[in-house]
């Protein structure tokens, strides 16, 4: 069951990284993500533009621990990054600023894709 599930985070993350690429962002996948240290599972960098995003494929909306949550925001200020939970379901991608994540809920108010790339000015 471990590994079923690893298997379907690895592939969701690998699905986003390709979305981002074909948008001609440069992008690297972690390999220490979920791991003891705290890095986003993928990166995306066009035109000075940094966004790092922690990735899960929950079938029930996702929550980041308090501890992930402030690791990722001091990642993301460390490396003036825009820091996104990019949620994968149904076959679909929500997107909420770590910024926003206490005071808003990602099945209500998080974005596309689409306008992902227009927050980011990527497209």
């Amino acid at each position: 069951m471990v590994f079923y599930r690893y298997k379907k985070g690895a592939n969701a993350e690998r699905e986003l990284a390709k979305l981002l690429k074909s948008h001609e962002f440069a992008v690297m996948r972690s390999a220490g993500s979920g791991g003891s240290i705290s890095v986003p599972d993928i990166v995306g960098i066009k035109k000075n533009v940094i966004a790092a995003f922690e990735c899960k494929t929950w079938k029930t909306k996702p929550r980041l621990k308090a501890e992930e949550l402030k690791e990722l925001k001091d990642w993301c200020s460390r490396a003036n990054a825009y820091g996104f939970l990019a949620w994968r379901l149904r076959g679909a991608w929500l997107f909420l600023n770590v910024n926003e994540i206490q005071t808003k809920d990602i099945k209500k108010n998080g974005m596309g894709f689409k306008e992902l790339l227009r927050t980011l000015k990527g497209d």
